[in-house]
């Protein structure tokens, strides 16, 4: 299908039929590239022109036009443009809609059978849906993805750690009074030397502690933006210097500024946001 050709990305929320909220991104800008983060939904790329290339869960994967890509929440990725760009739309879909669709437990999920495979008939359709807001066809189309790139065996949500002073300090970085927290005085609470707390937290996590928490606290930025809260707010609550260095760094990560972003989802889509938010992967 033919899409307008957006010079910069743009995200609007939408409602699929039980009311449940979707996040849709429209990404067209030849410049994007967006740093490591992560989703606490799923994530459903429809890649509509050119060529995507990213980083998911550590390992280089490649989506062109006619392929889609699923990534499981929590799963720490970036995403850049090859040379002659791309174009696509990503919807962001919380767990607990999908669970309930495909009977998983309580923090489980399905294994993927595949993270980018070419089916340009439902990248058409996924496309043509966001692009007339038919949350209803949306969902009849995620839950046909779902069913057919889902399997057993069934994994958790979350990824541990491994070590459960690097859990207990990634829990604590990812709550909202720990915003502030400097992350390497936490080597004192565990009684350890800085240097060897972080190398238990790179060894378990992938990353060193402040990265970590700088991704923690963009991650509950989404949320608190999402809920209706400034953007002068939120880079206060979650600990930013102030509001430009929250902007660059949210837009860095998700690819619109934090006022597009919450200019973008309606209020009843904020409302209706009746799923619990699960903790982040450690990856």
């Amino acid at each position: 299908m033919t899409l307008p050709a957006p010079t910069t990305s743009h995200v609007i929320g939408l409602p699929l039929a039980d009311g449940t909220p979707v996040e849709v991104m429209f990404a067209g800008d030849p410049k994007a590239h967006f740093a490591l983060h992560w989703h606490a939904e799923w994530s459903v790329g429809a890649i509509v022109e050119g060529r995507c290339e990213f980083v998911c869960a550590g390992a280089p994967r490649s989506a062109q036009a006619g392929e889609l890509v699923l990534m499981p929440p929590f799963a720490l990725h970036t995403a850049g443009v090859s040379a002659q760009g791309f174009r696509m739309v990503m919807l962001y879909v919380p767990h607990a809609w999908v669970a309930a669709r495909m009977g998983w437990p309580a923090g489980r999920r399905g294994s993927l059978r595949q993270d980018v495979w070419r089916d340009e008939a439902n990248v058409d359709a996924l496309a043509q849906a966001a692009s007339t807001k038919d949350g209803a066809r949306i969902g009849a189309l995620l839950d046909g993805i779902f069913r057919t790139q889902t399997t057993d065996p069934l994994v958790a949500v979350a990824r541990a750690a491994g070590d459960a002073r690097v859990e207990a300090v990634c829990d604590l970085l990812a709550t909202e009074d720990a915003c502030r927290i400097e992350p390497t005085s936490l080597a004192e609470r565990l009684g350890v030397s800085r240097e060897h707390f972080h190398r238990l937290f790179r060894a378990a996590v992938g990353m060193a502690p402040a990265q970590y928490a700088r991704l923690a606290r963009i991650a509950r930025a989404k949320v608190l933006l999402r809920e209706g809260h400034a953007p002068a707010e939120v880079a206060v609550q979650c600990g930013f210097a102030d509001q430009a260095h929250f902007s660059r760094w949210f837009r860095r990560c998700f690819g619109v500024t934090p006022g597009n972003y919450r200019a973008g989802g309606s209020p009843k889509n904020r409302r209706v946001r009746n799923y619990a938010p699960e903790r982040a992967s450690r990856v």
